[in-house]
């Protein structure tokens, strides 16, 4: 009897752990990226951002739906368009290339690196916020040790 309940209890907890819930089968995702990275995402003249971009698109009950052409515009000016076939469910990814001959590939490279340090930098800060608010930082400047709420808070 104990090993049926212990087999429960654990079925129970490892579904628990189990992926995301799928996508919804009356729409579709697809998550923009580029590279280099940087790229504004166009659906016409609405900017939908700059990537990653995920759209959601409804299928509507159809077996597949062809997402909206969108654009990819780089800092340089450089553009290229994509769209694809999607089925309901799907939850896919796509990577729009800058065109290989398009002018001033430096001006999107370090766009690029920008857009990396700017992100290294919330990455770097979220880390810091995230140990002056542990338990043992907390602990530490309440009791006055400076030198553990240095070590730890920092």
């Amino acid at each position: 009897m104990r090993l049926n309940v212990a087999s429960l209890i654990c079925c129970v907890l490892l579904s628990a752990c189990a992926a995301p819930p799928a996508t919804p089968p009356d729409r579709a995702l697809l998550t923009y990226r580029s590279k280099p990275d940087g790229a504004k995402i166009y659906q016409g003249q609405t900017l939908l951002g700059t990537v990653p971009v995920t759209q959601t698109y409804p299928t509507a009950g159809k077996p597949s739906i062809n997402t909206p052409e969108v654009t990819a515009v780089w800092a340089s000016g450089a553009k290229t368009t994509f769209w694809t076939v999607l089925k309901p469910g799907d939850d896919q990814e796509t990577t729009l290339e800058r065109p290989a001959k398009a002018p001033n590939l430096e001006a999107d490279l370090a766009a690029e690196k920008t857009i990396q340090a700017d992100a290294d930098r919330v990455k770097d800060q979220l880390l810091r916020d995230q140990r002056r608010n542990s338990a043992a930082c907390q602990d530490a400047m309440a009791k006055g040790n400076t030198t553990v709420a240095a070590n730890v808070c920092n």
